[in-house]
């Protein structure tokens, strides 16, 4: 049971072990970054991707509202 919960710290200190230090703090700063400009939640998210399946499978135009960032 013990394994089984070091391995994701096992697998953070090979990650800095291959990339260095450098590239582990860049990584992080990049998950930082995409945190804090997400757009939508990930719930929001989803509900506007199967809107936009559900409109494409129809053969209708997408709104104009759809394509705003």
């Amino acid at each position: 049971m013990f394994k089984v919960l070091m391995f994701p710290l096992r697998t953070v200190i090979l990650f800095f072990k291959l990339s260095g230090v450098k590239g582990g703090l860049l990584f992080g700063l990049g998950i930082v970054v995409g945190l804090l400009i997400a757009p939508q939640t990930g719930p929001e998210l989803r509900a506007s991707l199967a809107a936009r399946l559900a409109e494409g499978r129809t053969g209708g135009l997408p709104r104009d509202e759809d394509l705003s960032l």
